[in-house]
């Protein structure tokens, strides 16, 4: 004998155990989702926590490097300010060797134009030494004609040899050369004074 009844609770039953065996599946499952997504959130934070690490370093180093930077900075402003004074320095250097440059060569043609004035002077003092020198000789020669034209005439003293008058005329033409005054002559109406009249 069949019971419909039996037979549809059995049914129930039966999909009633499905249903608790899909359930139980999917609750493993879900469990299994939830322990992988653990897994994953601890990774997560472990890279986080790694991440947060990482940039404290990179924060601390970029604060080194930016102090750092200030203090290239101030150097390279400095050592930029030292070139820039260098380089006046080495202007006013510059501008000090060629005024001193300029000041010397002025001083050298001056110098020269002394020098040249000083050779023109004394080349006229050569010249007037000369021309006082051979009218001095000029003046000897004629007191020396004048001389033997008195001699001749028999107008020497007997007491005064020819060798005596040259001796005399000697002395007194080195005094004059000193400065002295002049010698009497030992010719009469002849004066001894050999030295040049002024030009």
């Amino acid at each position: 004998v069949k019971y419909p009844c039996f037979d549809i609770c059995f049914v129930q039953l039966q999909a009633a155990e499905n249903e608790k065996v899909r359930w139980e599946l999917e609750k493993t499952q879900l469990q299994q989702n939830i322990e992988e997504n653990k897994e994953r959130m601890m990774k997560l934070e472990s890279y986080w926590i790694e991440a947060q690490t990482l940039c404290h370093t990179v924060n601390e180093h970029l604060k080194e490097t930016q102090s750092q930077y200030q203090a290239l900075e101030k150097k390279y402003n400095k050592a930029k300010k030292l070139i820039k004074d260098f380089q006046q320095k080495e202007l006013d250097f510059i501008k000090r060797q060629e005024a001193e440059r300029k000041k010397i060569e002025d001083l050298e043609k001056a110098h020269l134009v002394e020098v040249q004035g000083l050779q023109v002077r004394i080349r006229d003092l050569e010249a007037e030494v000369f021309r006082l020198l051979k009218q001095n000789g000029t003046q000897v020669n004629n007191n020396n004609n004048i001389f033997e034209r008195r001699t001749s005439l028999g107008e020497v003293s007997k007491g005064d040899t020819l060798e005596n008058l040259d001796i005399k005329q000697t002395s007194c033409q080195d005094g004059l050369s000193q400065g002295l005054p002049p010698c009497p002559s030992p010719i009469p109406g002849v004066h001894s004074d050999s030295r040049p009249s002024s030009p």
